[in-house]
């Protein structure tokens, strides 16, 4: 017994009696602060203070600066122009396969409500080789920035334009076929 106290005189002996006075004090404290909330590693002892919830964007607490980009303005029509639910469904009643029409027919009757982009590129197109014959639904519009996008449902399928107002009237600028 008079080893171990002679021991605990020493410079090791103080600083073992230290350590354990800091873990009991750090233990008691956690116990006592913790009030049954549950702790984890990264509790602190004292006040906490709440974190900011970070943003991709640093500015985006700087407000906003009234302009609203959400909202595109309305295309300029020609008066007594169609609307692009008009010339979508016209344009997809004439895309859709006829038996016994001509390629060149064809392309005429799609003409009006395409632009010479979208023709140039049915310039080969054989009309046999279209995935449908009949629609089946109305048109469905959805605004997408500049553009906007008719989605009309039919036998197979869903046909797809991509609209714009150009010359003061709505002109169909892509066309693609989705597979039902």
């Amino acid at each position: 017994m008079r080893t171990a106290l002679r021991l605990l005189g020493t410079r090791y002996g103080i600083a073992l009696i230290l350590l354990v006075i800091v873990l009991v004090i750090v233990t008691l404290g956690r116990t006592v602060l913790d009030n049954g909330r549950g702790s984890s590693a990264t509790d602190a002892i004292g006040p906490t203070v709440a974190t900011v919830p970070r943003s991709a964007d640093p500015f985006s607490s700087l407000g906003d600066d009234g302009v609203d980009e959400s909202v595109a303005a309305a295309p300029s029509l020609s008066k007594g122009a169609a609307d692009a639910a008009t010339v979508a469904t016209r344009f997809a009643n004439a895309w859709v396969r006829k038996p016994g029409v001509t390629g060149d027919q064809w392309r005429a009757g799609l003409k009006p409500d395409a632009s010479t982009e979208l023709m140039a590129s049915l310039a080969e197109t054989d009309p046999a080789d279209v995935p449908t014959a009949t629609i089946t639904g109305a048109t469905q519009l959805q605004a997408n920035g500049g553009t906007t996008v008719a989605r009309i449902p039919a036998e197979g399928g869903t046909i797809v334009l991509g609209l714009q107002v150009a010359g003061g009237r709505w002109q169909v600028t892509s066309l693609d076929w989705e597979v039902a």
